[in-house]
């Protein structure tokens, strides 16, 4: 089976081309995001066509219809520990570069279907640097603000739905929390389907910094739906400015968010990184 492995500022995918064939199994998942005996990745992003997969009405599940663009394309995400995910926007990107570094797509804007439905992507090439793109990831769903108790201690947050469910916090970044409550907070029992956990700490109208743990993979370099999500509830809560570029830094860099003023849409925009390609029996 020959792969790809591709980047987002350190959230790292296997890529395989699956046009025809069937779901990978969890067992095989585990197997090659493996790190010590496998190739190593966060996830897989498997390549179908359109009509491979889970059937799909043309619909964002938020209700936004796609833009009518053709779409031949199809990107499945599993998650390191067998699980699959509705959407994934670092994955997003690297699978966007990774269309059009093979030739599958060329620089003009084009659709991506998801189990989360149509994703819009542009791709930008940046002279000396990898391949930035920029997506749109449709408008944020909100639920009313939330308390979570795990062992004494109160988690408060919004409940925000940015491609994949998502729990946002205002609360200073510390990944030793996150390291030993966000697996208990991803897998409460208020999130029947689970959901990442952002702790954001907004330091300006246009800047913010994230640590996410994300469901299925655990603590992350970076999450692209999840700074989306982070940036949603920023400006909702009027912490962070809509119409201009936000700049949203997690562990492993900085992903450039705009929102529009009614939160109609999240723009998300970022690099995307080949590391390298081969087989694998």
């Amino acid at each position: 089976m020959h792969f790809w492995k591709y980047h987002g500022l350190g959230n790292d995918f296997i890529i395989v081309d699956r046009r025809g064939s069937p779901d990978f199994t969890p067992d095989e998942t585990r197997a090659l995001c493996d790190r010590h005996t496998g190739i190593g990745a966060d996830g897989i992003l498997g390549y179908f066509r359109e009509s491979d997969g889970r059937p799909s009405d043309g619909q964002r599940r938020d209700g936004q219809a796609g833009s009518g663009a053709a779409v031949s394309s199809r990107m499945r995400v599993y998650n390191s520990d067998g699980s699959v995910a509705d959407m994934c926007g670092n994955g997003l990107r690297c699978f966007a570069a990774w269309l059009v570094e093979t030739g599958r797509e060329d620089m003009a804007p084009f659709t991506v279907l998801t189990d989360a439905g149509p994703q819009h992507c542009t791709p930008i090439n940046v002279a000396g640097g990898p391949m930035e793109v920029r997506v749109n990831l449709g408008r944020p769903e909100f639920e009313p603000h939330t308390t979570v108790d795990i062992d004494g201690r109160s988690f408060e947050g919004i409940p925000a739905r940015v491609g994949n469910p998502h729990f946002v916090m205002v609360r200073p970044p510390d990944p030793s929390e996150a390291f030993e409550f966000g697996h208990r907070l991803s897998t409460h029992h208020r999130f029947p389907r689970g959901a990442n956990i952002e702790w954001l700490e907004v330091q300006g109208p246009r800047s913010a910094k994230l640590v996410v743990w994300e469901r299925g993979c655990g603590l992350t370099r970076a999450c692209g739906t999840g700074g989306g999500a982070a940036a949603s509830v920023a400006v909702k809560l009027g912490l962070m400015t809509p119409g201009v570029p936000l700049a949203v830094t997690l562990p492993g860099g900085t992903l450039t968010y705009e929102l529009e003023p009614d939160l109609g849409s999240v723009w998300m925009t970022g690099p995307a990184e080949r590391v390298f390609e081969g087989d694998v029996g």
